[in-house]
Parts: structure tokens; sequence; C-alpha cells
């Protein structure tokens, strides 16, 4: 019944996108895409766009972007009211949550001959009931990366929770109260990441949810990864009143003070740059468990068509062009984007070895970020809960029955249990 009115709803709301008048855009394309840094807005703004316009002469072309804090309100706003960029950045997980307000482009892009060179899963990405509502733009492939030449006499690179916990022992150090060397950094430049977390709970060889739909942190391995979390928090961090390493300008892992990190490869030097002569590239270390494992968390981001999008065609047109092998392998260059077109890999692979390893990675330990429900709900969730149990406010059981309560009712009233 819940799942029944949740698609009614979404019926109700496309039906209002179809009545409620929006802007006039004529020839005129944007495009929002978050997260972008200024030369990846710039390469947007003087190549792409103009070699686009060499052969749509007429269209105007706009980029938007925004920071992912803003990301799931800027998005469920513009989608569900019926206004706003005619085409729309999505992580992995949202087709689900926005599949029915999206424009079928099957008309549009089913038959196009270049759709063979995409990985099946990255379409599979793009794809609600069975229709494409977009194109998929880029894989990213996060493991951890470890500035060989920094590690203490003795480390060697972990493959499992424990040996990390050790790793960090040694390779972290706290002078005075205040952080001199870490041990690890994740993506957001502290100790934990509520996307990372998922990934351990994965690597200790557990799921977010059980058969049923109902979420599964109440599970031992998501205790073990929280466990583990909680570990590493206090080698790096002994007590909350630790003061933060110096301010770091330019990329973490070239600044001397980080030893080990996950980071998107924006993050990073250019692969061009002799730091990667002292960087090794490895999967997240396995939990204890009889199906624990090692992982490297992959994301595939897609360019969706709003339902609202008076010019599907042109729309289309842009996303073939954008999603071209050229254009593949120049965001690759300039952004660290990893191509989701296998036609793109050969020469990336050829031309670094430094993607040679990430891509030769994500075949082997790849998992992917896909099927999160209720995602913009969850993320903040898993920040609340999570960050009580590090900072020592809140018991490892408790942790996990709020996340297990909290989720499995945002699950039932988004209409994902039956």
């Amino acid at each position: 019944m819940k799942r029944f009115l949740f698609v009614a709803v979404l019926l109700v709301l496309l039906t209002m996108v179809a009545i409620v008048p929006v802007r006039a855009q004529g020839e005129t394309l944007e495009i929002y895409i978050t997260g972008l840094s200024e030369d990846v807005q710039n390469w947007f703004r003087e190549v792409a766009f103009p070699a686009f316009q060499e052969t749509y002469p007429d269209v105007t072309l706009e980029i938007i972007t925004g920071d992912w804090g803003s990301f799931d309100a800027s998005v469920a706003g513009w989608i569900t009211t019926g206004e706003g960029p005619d085409i729309v950045y999505l992580g992995s997980e949202y087709a689900a949550t926005y599949g029915p307000l999206l424009t079928d482009m099957d008309p549009y892009l089913a038959d196009w001959e270049e759709l063979d060179q995409f990985l099946p899963a990255a379409l599979e990405t793009a794809t609600y009931d069975g229709k494409l509502r977009g194109l998929p733009l880029l894989m990213s492939a996060r493991p951890i990366f470890y500035r060989s030449d920094l590690i203490a006499e003795g480390s060697e690179i972990p493959t499992t929770f424990e040996e990390a916990l050790a790793f960090y022992e040694a390779n972290s150090e706290v002078v005075d109260g205040a952080m001199t060397r870490m041990g690890f950094m994740d993506i957001g430049g502290i100790l934990f990441d509520e996307q990372e977390f998922i990934a351990y709970i994965q690597s200790a060889g557990g799921e977010l949810y059980y058969e049923d739909g109902t979420s599964a942190f109440d599970s031992p391995e998501t205790a073990e990864a929280l466990q583990y979390m909680y570990d590493r928090r206090r080698i790096i961090m002994p007590t909350e009143d630790t003061a933060g390493l110096p301010p770091i300008e330019g990329p973490a892992i070239a600044s001397g003070n980080v030893v080990s990190g996950i980071w998107a490869m924006w993050q990073l030097p250019p692969v061009s740059d002799p730091v990667w002569e002292n960087i090794t590239i490895a999967p997240y270390p396995a939990g204890s468990g009889e199906n624990a494992r090692q992982v490297v968390q992959v994301f595939t981001d897609w360019l969706a068509v709003p339902a609202y999008n008076e010019n599907p065609e042109l729309a289309a047109e842009f996303l073939k062009f954008i999603t071209s092998r050229e254009n593949a392998i120049a965001l690759s260059e300039i952004a660290g984007f990893t191509p989701v077109r296998t036609d793109a890999w050969d020469s990336i692979r050829e031309s670094s070895p430094v993607w040679d390893t990430i891509l030769g990675l994500a075949e082997e330990f790849g998992v992917g970020f896909a099927d999160i429900r209720a995602s913009a709900e969850l993320r903040p969730l898993i920040r609340e809960q999570v960050t009580l149990f590090l900072t020592d406010q809140q018991s490892l059981e408790d942790t996990q029955q709020n996340l297990k309560d909290e989720y499995d009712a945002i699950l039932e009233d988004g209409g994902f249990l039956d």
C-alpha cells in the first residue's frame, strides 16, 4: 500500500509538471553538474561549449554548479516543481527516486550506435522502468592512496581491519595535544565519510538491506564497521580535544603530513606529478567475517533529462556530444573523471600507470555505490548517529538501533517497504 501511494504521488507530480508553466527555453541549454572545480567549469565554457556550437551555432549553453551540501534540496526542488536546468547531474543511487519525473529518452538515444561502448552497469544506472532517462557521464573509483615514502619502517599496506589499525598506530603522531602526522584522512578531510561507512559494511561482508527491504544496520557487519572506524579515530585523534593538522595547501597526499587516505581524483595531484612515484594504490581493508572482502567503491554519475524539458531532442544531442570518446578522455585528464566508455580506457591506461592501476583495481575489487534508497534522508541520519558514536556520546548498541529504527521509518514513509 505504501509503495502504491508513493507511485501515485509521483504520478500526480508528473501531471503537475505537464501543466505548470515553465520558462521559455528556446535554444538555450542549462546544464547542472555539482562540485565542479574552476578548471572544469572553464573547460566546459571555453572548450566543450564552443565545440558543440560548431554544429548548433544558435544554441546558448550555460553551466550551473553547486556544492554537495545543497545538491539534494536543489535537485528535488527542480524536478518535483517542474522548473530548473535542462539537464541535471545525478548520483548513481537516484534513478529510483526521480525516475517517474524524468523524460523517457529511448526515442532519442536507444538507437545511438555508440551505446555499446558504455559499460552495461553504467547504462543501468541511467535507466528507470526499462527506459534510458539520460546517459552516464563518469565513474569515480575510490581506492586508498598511500605515500610509500612516508610509511614507517616495518609497516606494510594493510589488507584487513586489524592490519589497518596497526598501520595507523605506526604512522600517526600527536605532539602536545595536536596532530602532526595523520595515518589516514578521508575524502572529507578528517576521519569519517558516510559513503565510506557503507563501503566498510560491504568489506565486512554485510549489506544495507535484508531480503524484506528493511535496513540491516543492526547486523554484526555494521557493528564491525563502526567499531573499526571508532578505533581508527581514537588512534589518530586520541581525544575530542586533539587539535587537527595545520592548514594544508593543495592536495593532502602531497603535504608530507598525511600517510594514507581516500580522495576523489580531483582532490589529488595531476597523474603527471612526480609525487605519484611514491604513491601506492590499494583496495579497502577487509573485515573478519566469513564473507569479508577487500573492495574499491565505484560511483557512476549521470546526466538526466527532467520531464519539464521542452526540447529533449536537443538535450539528447548534447548528451551524445559530452559523452563522446573524445570528451570522455578530456574530462578524465582535466577533472579526474573515469570514463564509463570502455573505448576510452585503452589510451588512458597506456598513457598513465596511475590510471592503469585504478582501473585494474576497479575491475577486480569494484563494488557499485547504487540502490541507496531514500539517500537524501539517509545521509544526514548516518552523519548524526555515527558522529555521536565516534565522539563517545552514544554506545555502539544504541547507534545501531537508532540507525535501524529511523531508517526503517524513512523507508516505510517513502514507499520502499510493502
